[in-house]
């Protein structure tokens, strides 16, 4: 079993490394692959103070899977979970269950109780939704025709 290191700090090269787990999932358009790099240029630029957090899972030195979350505006204690991705090389080996273990970690040191995610309601992203149910999160909402035509959005739930 390879032996994923996990790390908070955000370096430079992360942009290129975001860039590349997003792209391998095959599931982004080009302005979701932008935004999610440009998240990491946000905190570059402010720290904390963008309101981003990053995790990143590195094996054998290489980045290969990431979760991006922060305290949603307006609240005291929910936080939204950005984006969670792994490389699509690397997937089914426990990476992102990772990833959402120690951002949930990180969220109950942040003051946070309470964790929400969005994903579609397309085929493709099945195994999101499922991913996500089976770490505890449930639906509290969902908008129908919400990104296109048939694209519905899901809003899921995980209480600390």
């Amino acid at each position: 079993m390879e032996t994923v290191n996990l790390r908070k700090n955000v370096m430079w090269s992360d942009k290129e490394h975001v860039e590349s787990i997003v792209r391998s999932t095959g599931f982004f358009r080009e302005d979701e692959v932008l935004i999610a790099v440009e998240l990491v240029e946000e905190y570059l630029k402010k720290g904390t103070e963008s309101g981003y957090e990053f995790i990143f899972a590195e094996v054998d030195g290489e980045t290969v899977g990431y979760s991006c979350f922060g305290l949603i505006p307006c609240t005291l204690h929910s936080f939204d979970l950005y984006w969670i991705a792994t490389h699509n090389d690397f997937h089914n080996r426990g990476i992102g269950k990772k990833l959402l273990l120690e951002t949930e970690i990180a969220i109950r040191k942040l003051g946070g109780h309470a964790i929400y995610a969005e994903t579609s309601s397309k085929e493709l992203y099945a195994p999101t939704r499922t991913f996500y149910e089976k770490n505890d999160f449930r639906i509290k909402g969902y908008f129908e025709d919400f990104y296109d035509e048939g694209d519905d959005k899901v809003v899921y739930l995980k209480v600390l």
